[in-house]
């Protein structure tokens, strides 16, 4: 998922971090995600979410894994934008294949599929605002879907280059 892409694609940059906001969330809270749900509600959460992206944010040289709803408060959206954004766009279907036997809190209903299609679909125009979008198949496995963020980040870079250094290509 997720949290072991971000991991490899840290390790593959070299001296880069890896921090993943669910794990930080659960440490700080000393709880599971699935009991802060049902301790504080969805609402709860969210504002303990919002409260770990405002630590780990300005972190630099660093690879952030975030959970899916993160992007559904305006403040953590312009806090991610701080850095280069990546929308691993997975269908739903594969996703519940990959998240089997888990107990995410939000799929908790008696259609889970169907939970979360209305999910990605409410936050889809969110995610597309993402730098990078990265359609993820059901065949690809850590690795390729790492070496595809790799490529399409040093592409993204290469394509928009830092204000100093269109200011000193713009002076010679």
């Amino acid at each position: 998922g997720k949290s072991a892409i971000g991991d490899v694609i840290a390790r593959r940059m070299g001296n880069y971090n890896f921090l993943d906001t669910d794990t930080i969330i659960e440490k700080a809270a000393d709880m599971t995600i699935p009991e802060i749900f049902e301790s504080e509600g969805e609402e709860g959460f969210r504002g303990v979410e919002a409260q770990i992206l405002d630590s780990v944010h300005a972190y630099v040289r660093c690879v952030i894994s975030t959970g899916g709803g993160l992007v559904c408060r305006m403040q953590n959206w312009s806090k991610l934008q701080t850095g280069i954004v990546v929308w691993l766009d997975v269908a739903p279907e594969v996703i519940m294949t990959r998240i089997e036997g888990t107990d995410r809190p939000l799929l908790q209903t008696d259609d889970p599929l169907q939970t979360l299609k209305n999910l990605s679909d409410e936050r889809k125009e969110k995610y597309e605002q993402a730098d990078i979008r990265i359609e993820v198949t059901q065949d690809m496995d850590e690795e390729k879907v790492a070496n595809e963020v790799l490529k399409q980040i040093h592409d993204f870079i290469d394509d928009n280059p830092p204000a100093w250094k269109k200011a000193k290509a713009k002076a010679q």
